[in-house]
């Protein structure tokens, strides 16, 4: 470091001045001078201080003269060192206080340069911990709770043991689990965390044991998985939570250690922030989760990867994911040693012992399993091919439309519990099928209702199922209105005039290719007219037929829904291009405005209507413009992001939103809006389980609006 730059308090060089000094050492060693000499030295040294004083300019000294000055300084131990701060901006007080703060430029005018996916990487640390810090600065009260390998201290207090929260007056401990090993000796019991048995109903008590029993096999079959197959609204997330951290805390085991290391969550996109927020809501944060939604392909993989890499501390135990986006990335599930590893051990189970093994990382919790229902679909196969024992599958209807659908989904959560599925259908599903025609004969139907009992006794070992009936105490009834709504003029005449058309005639035989399209037409008619008028427009540029509808044009007029016409009906509105008093001309559309404009006026209700096509909820969000109504809207092109906020805003009373328009192909499974208490099944689905998804969250009067021929 260069030091001549350095100056003493009276303003001369310090290095000047070791030079003079240095001098005076080297001329102190040489021999005494004349009189005469001493006499011109005197005035040679006057003139030179005058000189000095007169000039009083700094003395640029060489690199060699600075550093022969040092040396000398050195040895006479007079050196003197002034350092000054490379950067007056890296200069902090009070450390970890800073480091706890949001990051700040150091210089002015610098730019935070935010990046997305770093805030996204940097979300997923839950716990900040300062260097050399006894305290978690960033979340006070919260113990730290590290160690390193080996057990060994980093400085860091050791977080106090917990004390068990005592239950209210009334409540029971959980008990799910009570044993001995066999050399007869009396094993921990495993129960539940008194945190979660005081949130527990009666049923969701039953349901946690249910679960606990089925895939820690205690339930005589030859599996580890189930199917809580509990109506909507009965708490299955919970249930679901409760068995999770069950596992992850206490097992089966000699010294009462956890059964499972890691979980894995799979559900649809639209759940996957509100299983984070369930789990840190019930669970206190006591759990580090890992939820992956909405992230660029670097990041999945890179969440996988540390998720895979378990290493025991400070690492997430349960990873939230998609079906789709595990999908995609099955692949790192599958690999040896990457997921599971198998351990043996020995346990008593009642009067007797039983070797079973089981996996340290063996826990998938399926959350809307019914999307499980194809065996043969790219989802089921990559689920299926993860070596994971336990495997808990949660659905409101695990049964739709046919048997198949229904072992599907056992053979996924018990593989081979029914055989192949040439062998189900030998066994079971062809006898029940044939017990099932009208000209049955009696062996049929003897056969039938045998085969039926010998499969329900099996499956009932596994699947629990339990309506909202048994809340019927705790919740206000629940009304639901069948709405028939006449036709309007103008749908009258497009009806009559499909009928009509020899394309019609030619798909009501059947032989036409264009039946479900034209099905889907009819739907669209019965939502809006101006729904088969797009239909037509779009046939003009993308060549696809109309389904029968080709000819209809004429009975719009000239630029009746055209939002570049001034012609129409009426005077035209801004945004949107539709006429004063459309929604007359579909007879849903005039029973709903009304009814919004009631519910509106007189209430202080909140509505949520479900369509299955985002072109019907185009023309409920102008309505809803229109008359300016709070609107929330989700649908295929929300955000993953943006879905679970739109949520909480509408379940948050002192928010102004009163219409959630929502897509029951987008979110219409497992979204729980219990900021409403109107439902609006605006189109009805051809499959009644779809419904029944989407009307069954916590809303208390449903409406169901059909065509009145």
């Amino acid at each position: 470091m260069n030091h001549a730059c350095d100056r003493k308090k009276d303003g001369t060089p310090l290095f000047a001045a070791l030079d003079l000094v240095s001098r005076a050492m080297s001329d102190s060693d040489e021999p005494e001078p004349s009189s005469a000499m001493e006499d011109s030295d005197d005035d040679f040294d006057d003139e030179a201080v005058e000189q000095e004083e007169e000039d009083d300019e700094p003395v640029i000294m060489s690199q060699a003269e600075i550093k022969r000055a040092n040396v000398q300084a050195m040895l006479s131990g007079s050196l003197e060192v002034q350092r000054k701060p490379m950067v007056r901006g890296l200069q902090c007080q009070n450390v970890a206080a800073v480091l706890a703060q949001p990051f700040r430029a150091p210089f002015a005018g610098a730019t935070a340069g935010h990046s997305a996916e770093l805030a996204r990487r940097l979300a997923a640390r839950r716990r900040f911990v300062p260097w050399g810090s006894n305290s978690n600065i960033a979340h006070p009260g919260r113990p730290l709770g590290l160690a390193g390998p080996g057990n060994l201290s980093l400085g860091l207090s050791k977080p106090a043991e917990e004390v068990p929260e005592e239950l209210p007056p009334g409540v029971e401990p959980l008990v799910l689990w009570e044993g001995v090993d066999a050399e007869g000796k009396e094993l921990p019991p495993v129960s539940v965390d008194n945190m979660l048995v005081k949130f527990l109903r009666p049923h969701q008590r039953e349901g946690v044991k249910f679960v606990f029993e089925c895939v820690m096999g205690l339930r005589g079959f030859d599996g580890h998985g189930c199917i809580l197959a509990d109506d909507m609204g009965l708490g299955k997330t919970l249930q679901g939570i409760t068995l999770l951290w069950t596992l992850l805390k206490q097992g089966i085991t000699r010294d009462g250690g956890p059964v499972a290391k890691r979980a894995l969550i799979v559900c649809p996109t639209s759940l996957v922030a509100n299983w984070d927020d369930e789990c840190i809501k019930w669970l206190n944060g006591k759990v580090r989760t890992m939820p992956i939604c909405e992230a660029n392909r670097a990041d999945v993989i890179s969440s996988m990867n540390r998720f895979l890499n378990y290493q025991g501390h400070d690492r997430a135990q349960v990873m939230i994911v998609s079906y789709e986006t595990f999908r995609i990335h099955a692949e790192r599930f599958d690999k040896p040693n990457s997921v599971v590893s198998l351990f043996l051990f020995s346990y008593g189970r009642f009067d007797r012992h039983t070797d079973v093994v089981f996996c340290l990382q063996d826990l998938i919790i399926c959350d809307e399993a019914h999307r499980l229902k194809n065996g043969d679909t790219l989802t089921n196969k990559a689920l299926g091919s993860v070596p994971c024992l336990r495997r808990v599958m949660l659905s409101g209807t695990p049964m739709q439309n046919n048997l198949d659908e229904f072992y599907a989904m056992v053979n996924f959560c018990n593989p081979g519990l029914l055989g192949t599925s040439g062998e189900f259908y030998k066994k079971f599903e062809k006898p029940i099928l044939d017990g099932r025609e009208p000209d049955a004969t009696d062996k049929q139907l003897a056969l039938a209702q045998e085969r039926n009992g010998e499969l329900s006794e099996l499956v009932n070992k596994f699947v629990l199922r339990r309506t909202n009936t048994i809340l019927s105490k705790h919740l206000p009834p629940k009304v639901v209105e069948v709405v028939c709504c006449k036709l309007s003029p103008l749908q009258q005449m497009i009806y009559r005039h499909f009928l009509s058309e020899k394309a019609a005639k030619t798909i009501a035989t059947g032989k036409s290719a264009m039946v479900l399209a034209a099905i889907t037409g009819l739907k669209k008619l019965c939502n809006h007219p101006k729904l088969i008028h797009d239909m037509i427009t779009a046939t003009k540029t993308t060549n696809k037929g109309a389904a029968g509808f080709e000819s209809c044009a004429d009975f719009f007029g000239d630029g009746l829904y055209d939002s570049t016409s001034g012609r129409g009906l009426g005077r035209e509105r801004a945004g949107g291009g539709l006429p004063d008093g459309w929604e007359t001309h579909s007879g849903k559309f005039a029973v709903l405005a009304r009814l919004l404009a009631i519910l509106r006026k007189e209430t202080k209700d909140r509505i949520v209507i479900i369509s299955n096509y985002t072109q019907t909820l185009d023309l409920i969000q102008t309505l809803c413009t229109k008359n300016r109504y709070p609107i929330c809207r989700l649908d295929g092109s929300t955000g993953i992001s943006k879905r679970q906020k739109l949520v909480k805003k509408f379940n948050d009373p002192t928010e102004d939103c009163f219409v959630f328009l929502l897509s029951s192909k987008a979110g219409g499974c497992g979204i729980n809006l219990i900021g409403g208490n109107r439902l609006v099944l605006f189109d009805p689905d051809w499959n009644p389980a779809n419904d029944k998804q989407a009307a069954g969250e916590f809303i208390s009067f449903s409406y169901i609006l059909g065509r009145l021929d």
